[in-house]
């Protein structure tokens, strides 16, 4: 389902999960896919992983669960969402300096002639008064490669790896006969555990982050007060969990059925696909 529109279809995900070159590098000597690729034989293991989850219905052993935690901190950081977040704030810092480099003519000579000498320019020609109309009139665009936008990702996921294995984890088991968990195109949520509004971390006490595993199961992992390992969950739960997952979608929730559950109002009710 398309959040924004309200309309309902069905298609292979494959036709909504994917973004094109969104791992793409130029390394001299490599070839455009071969993070893709490199990421592939990780992505493989994690998937038996979970699948075996689905299927044991258990909490899994260290060596899956620790491929699971990495497939989640890597979804939780390198997502195009959270690429253009992060773009966005890049170039608000860029036109900054842009502007501050412009603010003053001793300040422009100064780093035109560092530049120049450490070869980032050709020359040093340029003038002041043009290069001040340039940058005022924002007659550029500034852009970022994906192979730098990985980079960074990493770094960050290096740093969230180990805040994710801090929290106590549990499975969750939907009801037998009752709403299936849905999915959306930003699986991972984060909120605070006491229902306050403002910005949420993963480091942050009182939050719970939850990621379905499969329309039966999904992870859940909090500081403190910890679930048992697995968890029957209620439909009230379950639709709760979906609310989350719709409310931290961009653009697509999945589900497979033609109707999914959330709570509205007190209650829950079902939305349904035509």
């Amino acid at each position: 389902m398309d959040v924004k529109t309200g309309n309902c279809f069905s298609t292979a995900p494959k036709n909504v999960g994917l973004e094109r070159d969104f791992n793409r590098i130029d390394i001299d000597g490599q070839p455009l896919d071969a993070l893709e690729t490199s990421l592939a034989s990780f992505e493989s293991e994690a998937i038996d992983a979970v699948r075996k989850v689905l299927t044991n219905l258990e909490f899994p052993e260290a060596k899956d669960f620790n491929l699971i935690l990495n497939l989640v901190g890597l979804i939780a950081v390198r997502n195009p969402r959270a690429r253009n977040t992060f773009n966005q704030a890049r170039t608000r810092s860029l036109k900054m300096i842009a502007d501050i480099l412009v603010s003053d003519r001793c300040i422009f000579e100064s780093h035109m002639r560092k530049a120049s000498k450490d070869g980032y320019i050709p020359n040093a020609d340029v003038s002041f008064e043009d290069l001040k109309k340039f940058v005022e009139n924002e007659r550029y665009t500034i852009e970022f490669h994906p192979q730098g936008n990985s980079n960074i990702e990493f770094e960050v996921f290096d740093k969230l790896l180990p805040v994710l294995a801090q929290r106590r984890w549990s499975i969750l088991l939907t009801p037998p006969t009752g709403p299936e968990f849905i999915c959306s195109d930003h699986p991972v949520t984060l909120i605070h555990k006491n229902g306050s509004k403002g910005p949420v971390g993963f480091g942050l006490k009182q939050t719970e982050v939850f990621i379905p595993l499969g329309p039966d199961v999904g992870l859940y992992g909090t500081f403190e007060d910890p679930l048992p390992r697995v968890v029957n969950v209620t439909d009230k739960e379950v639709a709760e969990i979906n609310t989350r997952l719709v409310a931290n979608a961009e653009r697509y929730v999945f589900s497979r059925l033609k109707s999914f559950s959330i709570w509205y109002e007190g209650s829950i009710r079902e939305i349904e696909c035509y």
